[in-house]
């Protein structure tokens, strides 16, 4: 009698932990699937923020996500004009790129990217630049600067930083923002003063 008795409480504890086993394999196939979807859902998220858009670091020093414009393509550093790149080696070349755009409209195609210390540099289609500038109040480099503003600058402003310079076809002017005083500068083309902005 004892052996039947221990014969069928093995069969029902067998059959038990079976049950149990299989329900947590079940149970563990539907959280791996969760889990993969989830997974899923991620990569195609970032993959729509890869296509759609870009990351780009704000003023403030936070970033932010925007999305591309109908006229913009993200492209690779070395899709930018030689002379673009040539500036960027020159003048940037301890700086990390943070992202870089190709931007075509009706009337012109223009080349902007971000660096990682928040400069912002926008080159023409031939890789000449347009403005440069940090919009989190940081200098930027002065090298590039046509040689009359430099003159200028380093006789009547020597100790005040530079943040940023902006070249104005249509308004035939060069604008250049010193960081202390707020002073905004006006030189024409050939880099001769105009005024005080």
């Amino acid at each position: 009698m004892r052996k039947i008795f221990f014969a069928i409480a093995t069969i029902t504890l067998v059959s038990f932990y079976s049950c149990e086993s299989k329900k947590t394999v079940q149970e563990t196939k539907k959280t791996t699937e969760r889990i993969s979807v989830n997974q899923d859902t991620l990569s195609a998220q970032k993959t729509a923020v890869a296509t759609n858009g870009y990351t780009v670091l704000q003023d403030n020093g936070q970033e932010k996500t925007v999305t591309l414009d109908h006229d913009e393509t993200i492209v690779a550093l070395t899709n930018f004009p030689v002379k673009a790149q040539d500036f960027i080696k020159q003048n940037f070349s301890n700086s990390d790129i943070y992202y870089s755009i190709k931007e075509v409209d009706r009337s012109e195609t223009k080349y902007k990217t971000q660096l990682k210390d928040g400069t912002k540099i926008e080159f023409d289609v031939n890789g000449d630049w347009k403005e440069v500038k940090n919009g989190m109040n940081k200098p930027i480099p002065t090298k590039f600067f046509p040689g009359n503003i430099s003159k200028y600058i380093q006789k009547n402003y020597p100790k005040i930083d530079v943040n940023k310079i902006e070249k104005d076809a249509k308004d035939k002017e060069i604008k250049v923002e010193l960081i202390q005083n707020n002073l905004d500068l006006k030189f024409d083309l050939n880099g001769n003063f105009i005024k005080l902005g």
